[in-house]
């Protein structure tokens, strides 16, 4: 299947934007992300730290930035579409995929640091990063 990353994309947001309109908690999602995107930053340093790497603050300093841009521009959707629309199916669907994105860089980060995952999985994480093996 081609693009199987925007298919994946697609369905998280699809599947977000439902559960925000079934469940309409405000802001879960949002909620959600920030632990995920904190449990990816703990879990790439400590699979650095198993690889032998040096923590760099630049690179460090850089990943953060990258997070609180994303939610920034989250907090933003959410706030234009409550306030226009009265809604927030939108910024809860784009969480979402922020969601899957974030789990998917927490499972590298475990592959990395020993913990066992599936091959089916390790090569979905490849074809989502553009890395597809040719066998």
């Amino acid at each position: 299947m081609e693009r199987l990353d925007l298919w994946f994309k697609g369905a998280l947001l699809f599947f977000g934007g439902l559960f925000s309109l079934l469940v309409d908690n405000f802001g879960m999602p949002l909620a959600i992300l920030v632990v995920i995107q904190i449990a990816d930053v703990i879990t790439g340093m400590m699979a650095s730290r198993k690889e032998g790497k040096r923590w760099r603050s630049a690179i460090g300093i850089a990943g953060f930035n990258k997070k609180v841009g994303l939610l920034i521009l989250i907090g933003l959707v959410y706030l234009i579409e409550v306030n226009i629309f009265g809604t927030n199916t939108i910024g809860g669907s784009i969480a979402t995929v922020y969601i899957g994105m974030e789990l998917l860089s927490n499972t590298e980060n475990l592959d990395r640091i020993g913990v066992y995952i599936h091959p089916k999985i390790r090569d979905f994480i490849d074809v989502m990063k553009g890395k597809e093996n040719d066998k």
